[in-house]
């Protein structure tokens, strides 16, 4: 003979069954389907032919004893260096139809440069109105800006600046040797 369940296990049962009943009622932001995944971040692809105007930025080393900020050349321009045994490209700074006092040229393979960054004897002009002085190794990942052209966002620059105000002599305002100085060539 069978006997009824008591009367406290009924009631629970009952309680589990609205509440479920409930739950699939309501439903919620996401009805017994797998949970929607956040959308991807853009990431930036590799590579970019190299050309045009950029603006190339310079941040010393925290281990400098120097102003940390940044120091920039507005008027670069980047160009296909030609292939002899590797890969290369060129950025001058603009300096109206005369010789160039501040150049880059560097591998560029694999979606990546590698390269001398240096000034003449004269210092280069900064757009802050310093004078600066560069002989160093450049390198860092290109990669495709919007314009499909490739720029350099976050490189390592290892070598000498030094700075002075407009007409000072070199390193009046900090000379630095380091391998971490910040380095950027950005299209524009």
């Amino acid at each position: 003979m069978k006997t009824a369940p008591p009367p406290a296990s009924a009631a629970l049962r009952v309680g589990a069954l609205a509440l479920f009943a409930l739950a699939a009622a309501c439903g919620g932001s996401n009805p017994g389907g797998p949970m929607p995944s956040p959308s991807p971040s853009p990431t930036a692809q590799p590579g970019g032919a190299i050309g045009g105007p950029y603006t190339l930025s310079i941040t010393p080393s925290a281990s400098c004893a120097m102003s940390r900020a940044p120091i920039t050349f507005f008027m670069m321009t980047g160009a296909d260096a030609g292939v002899t045994t590797h890969p290369g490209v060129q950025f001058l700074l603009d300096s109206q139809g005369t010789l160039s006092r501040f150049e880059l040229e560097a591998v560029y393979e694999s979606f990546a440069i590698h390269g001398g960054l240096g000034t003449n004897d004269v210092a280069a002009v900064s757009d802050q109105g310093q004078w600066v002085w560069v002989r160093a190794i450049a390198s860092g990942p290109i990669v495709r800006a919007t314009d499909g052209r490739g720029e350099l966002l976050t490189g390592t620059l290892a070598g000498y600046l030094a700075l002075a105000p407009a007409g000072g002599s070199e390193g009046e305002l900090g000379t630095c040797s380091a391998a971490d100085h910040a380095l950027s060539l950005r299209t524009r």
